[in-house]
C-alpha cells in the first residue's frame, strides 16, 4: 500500500467516525498520522487535513483535540517553508502576510438618500 493510499484509508475512517458521531480510535489513527513522514503534495492530493479538522471539531477527547491541533499546525509550516522567499516577499508587498489572518474589506454603509 503506498502512502498516498494509507492517508486516504486513514482520511475515510476519521470521516466515517465523524458522520457516526463515534470518534473511538480515533487517537489511534492520528498518532499513526504523527508518525508519518508528511509531504505538501500528500496533503494536497488526500486532503487529510480537512478530515483532521473535522474530527477535531466533532470530538470531545481533549487529547484528541490536542493533537489534530498539533498535526494541523505542524502542516501549516509545511506550506510556510515550501513558500520560496521571493513569494513571501511578493505577498508581504501585496499585503498578503500569511503570518497573519486576512482581513475582511470594509463595508460601506448607504444611506436612503444614495439608494433612491
Amino acid at each position: 500500500m503506498t502512502r498516498e493510499e494509507d492517508l486516504i484509508r486513514i482520511a475515510k475512517k476519521l470521516d466515517k467516525m465523524v458522520s457516526r458521531n463515534n470518534t473511538e480510535g480515533a487517537m489511534d489513527l492520528l498518532k499513526e498520522l504523527k508518525s508519518f513522514n508528511m509531504t505538501l503534495k500528500l496533503l494536497q492530493e488526500t486532503r487529510i487535513g480537512m478530515s483532521v479538522n473535522n474530527i477535531r471539531k466533532h470530538c470531545t477527547d481533549e487529547e484528541v483535540i490536542t493533537l489534530a491541533k498539533v498535526l494541523i499546525k505542524d502542516w501549516k509550516r509545511l506550506l510556510s517553508a515550501d513558500q520560496s522567499p521571493s513569494e513571501k516577499e511578493s505577498d508581504l508587498k501585496n499585503g498578503l502576510d500569511s503570518s497573519k489572518p486576512a482581513a475582511s474589506p470594509p463595508t460601506e454603509a448607504r444611506s436612503r438618500k444614495d439608494s433612491v
